[in-house]
């Protein structure tokens, strides 16, 4: 890759970011005000499959990344290869990634364990469609199966590792609010990352942030 190609692919790579950091903060505030809503879970539908499948989950990554930047689905780390191993380390992510909630939780001053729930099946799928199809998909191949190569191009993998964590977590300022908020990112960040440079596959760091996700349908975390 030519200086020149370079810096066009870093400039569309800043811009993608500041978009989403924007629409991130859009979506929060206007989250907030569909779940003042006793009927949530109908609301919430249509908002998410309009907002973030349709500007994110297809315009960012299928129009912005693969399509404007000419990048490959196994360029962003989606093989086959070892697929069963990259499912394991996943889900040992996502132990990895719920063990950094609650001692940054401790931190906070938060030692009270969350309250288990039985979700509804709609509540369920909701949630399991959001973490996979949304959360997971769009910033993983954003941060760790596009940004993160991009820097391990220019650095040793270690530093890209800690880099993408830092601007994985400042990307989420309008959805966390706390300067511990954003210390918790920063690790979950590397966490993920350290998976996708171990196993050069997006599938791990997918199914443990889908996963950690998920935990949303379980748990209500009180003050």
């Amino acid at each position: 890759m030519g200086a020149k190609q370079s810096f066009v692919v870093g400039v569309l790579a800043g811009c993608g970011f500041f978009v989403l950091a924007f629409l991130r903060f859009v979506q929060t505030t206007l989250w907030d005000k569909w779940f003042a809503t006793p009927d949530y879970f109908h609301e919430s539908v249509p908002f998410a499959l309009l907002f973030w499948f349709v500007l994110l989950s297809i315009g960012l990554i299928a129009g912005g990344i693969v399509w404007l930047t000419k990048t490959s689905w196994q360029e962003l780390g989606w093989k086959r290869k070892g697929l069963l191993k990259s499912i394991g380390l996943g889900l040992l992510g996502f132990i990895a990634l719920y063990i950094n909630v609650v001692v940054w939780a401790m931190l906070a001053g938060n030692s009270r364990p969350p309250e288990m729930v039985a979700p509804d099946l709609g509540g369920l799928l909701f949630v399991a469609f959001f973490a996979f199809g949304l959360a997971a998909w769009v910033e993983e191949n954003l941060y760790r199966g596009y940004l993160q190569p991009l820097l391990a191009e220019k650095m040793d993998i270690r530093i890209a590792i800690m880099v993408q964590a830092i601007i994985f977590s400042a990307a989420h300022l309008g959805y966390s609010r706390h300067l511990l908020d954003f210390g918790s990112l920063f690790v979950a960040g590397a966490i993920l990352g350290w998976l996708r440079g171990r196993g050069a596959s997006l599938v791990s760091p997918f199914i443990a942030h889908g996963v950690f996700w998920m935990m949303g349908a379980f748990m209500v975390i009180t003050p």
